[in-house]
């Protein structure tokens, strides 16, 4: 794009931004992105769906109504080159640009963040005037899909925070002006939820934007702006680890994002004093996916381990599903992972399969948040399980499979996926009919590790033929004793 690009903002920008094409962009590939690590990492993995573009607004706008998109435009270059898109955010992270104290108050600091008086009308225009040159930007790029989402930035302490003690006291030099009224938690969702509408009406329909959606759960945001024509939602801070500050956005997720009601970004909580990271990365993803979210954001620290077989597995897994909740029919496959679990989101995480009353049919397991694993500390899997048990009421557990999902699957070859751990010398069977012909007998041998039994069988046998309408069961035989991780249903093909 050559040199420095200044856009200079006027009302003139506003009707030339209203009259814009609104066609709706088209979706980039679902997956794994990379937040917070190197470009090059981006590059070099292709297991890597896309990457990050973070821009400071004292860069972007050194000073008030002249904004420098640059940077924007060389880093979309580079995307562009290696065949990825990126997400697109402008933070304020590393300071105010100096200019906005000729505007409004300032108001003490947080966590060392210079605060604004931001429940000042004035700041509100001020984020509007970024937020619209941010889209004209996007719009006057030459390749504006490279955009695979903007990322909705509050802005107000640094970049993320809106929260001050209600004893706050402001102060204005002039030209500023302090504005009457004092700070409340009121003042902080309703400018949470307006900023959440600058971005909802100045990007859609065809800048895809991801709103934030503790302003839905929270702060009173009206679900109208969402939509996969409209506004997406993104969430930070993800825990597989019971986390009942975060879990409620999990939930709203859940209800949005699985059913194709709108589409889902997120990031994942700070890595900082959890236990095996293996697994809590690869359960963390799939809760995203029984989230529904369609782009998963990891750590370049987390990335960068792809050459470790158990997190490019996990990756790998990511990329298949990602994308596919609200499409039964099409899908790659089903799956379901065997846990407990906490919180609002306890239970099994699955997708287009269930477990018939998992509580009775089998006994739950947990590695204490990955402190104590079940099976190798170096496999991904055994942070939590389910075991059934020979001779007890807790020794088949029974699995359905979505209707529209096996309806989709009639007519084609299927394979069936256990995963167990092989631990002791007993054996399971595993049905996928009444017939003797639809069932296998496996045989542990002892290793101690998780293991994988596949077997490839005709989708229309999986139609609710065993007991209590499942369409596959594992039943354990003699005394044996086995925990299993998953049960999966992949379509080669798909």
């Amino acid at each position: 794009m050559g040199g420095p690009h200044f856009i200079r903002w006027s009302p003139l920008v506003a009707i030339a931004l209203l009259l814009t094409g609104s066609a709706v962009s088209p979706a980039a590939t679902p997956g794994v992105y990379q937040v917070w690590g190197a470009s090059r990492d981006v590059a070099s993995r292709p297991y890597v769906q896309g990457g990050q573009i973070v821009l400071q607004w004292s860069d972007v706008e050194p000073s008030r109504g002249r904004f420098d998109w640059s940077s924007l435009y060389s880093q979309l270059d580079d995307y562009r080159a290696m065949g990825k898109t990126a997400t697109v955010q402008v933070n304020s992270t590393h300071g105010k640009p100096g200019w906005i104290w000729d505007v409004v108050a300032r108001c003490g600091s947080v966590n060392g963040q210079a605060v604004p008086q931001y429940w000042n009308p004035a700041y509100l225009t001020l984020q509007s005037e970024l937020v619209n040159s941010l889209a004209a930007a996007i719009r006057a790029y030459p390749h504006p899909e490279m955009v695979a989402l903007v990322r909705a930035s509050p802005n107000a302490i640094g970049t993320e925070l809106t929260m001050l003690p209600h004893s706050v006291s402001c102060t204005a030099a002039a030209p500023a002006v302090l504005v009457a009224g004092q700070w409340s938690p009121n003042v902080a969702h309703s400018y949470f939820r307006n900023v959440m509408g600058l971005y909802d009406s100045t990007m859609t329909p065809d800048i895809h934007v991801a709103l934030r959606a503790e302003a839905f759960v929270s702060d009173g945001a009206p679900l109208s702006w969402l939509g996969p024509n409209g506004a997406w939602i993104m969430g930070t801070a993800a825990d597989i680890d019971y986390n009942p500050s975060r879990d409620a956005f999990d939930v709203f997720a859940r209800r949005w994002d699985r059913m194709g009601r709108t589409v889902g970004y997120w990031e994942p909580i700070p890595y900082q004093g959890k236990q095996n990271l293996v697994s809590w990365n690869y359960w963390r993803i799939l809760l995203e996916l029984y989230k529904g979210v369609s782009y998963i954001a990891v750590y370049g620290e987390q990335i960068r381990h792809g050459g470790n077989s158990q997190y490019r597995a996990a990756f790998d897994f990511a990329n298949r599903y990602a994308g596919s909740a609200a499409a039964p029919q099409t899908a790659p496959g089903a799956f379901i992972a065997l846990r407990k679990g906490r919180g609002r989101t306890a239970g099994n995480l699955g997708q287009f399969m269930t477990q018939y009353e998992p509580g009775l049919t089998s006994t739950p397991l947990s590695s204490g948040q990955g402190s104590n694993m079940i099976g190798p500390a170096g496999q991904r899997f055994g942070r939590y399980a389910r075991r059934i048990t020979g001779h007890t009421s807790r020794s088949r557990m029974g699995f359905r499979l979505n209707d529209d999902f096996a309806a989709g699957v009639s007519g084609r070859k299927v394979v069936i996926g256990v995963w167990y751990l092989n631990g002791g010398h007993g054996s399971f069977r595993v049905s996928w009919g009444r017939s003797a012909l639809h069932r296998h007998v496996v045989h542990k041998t002892g290793t101690g590790r998780w293991k994988h039994f596949t077997t490839t069988v005709d989708g229309s046998l999986l139609r609710g033929r065993l007991a209590h309408g499942c369409d596959i069961s594992l039943k354990a035989l003699a005394r044996s004793r086995t925990a299993f991780h998953m049960v999966e249903v992949r379509v080669p093909g798909r």
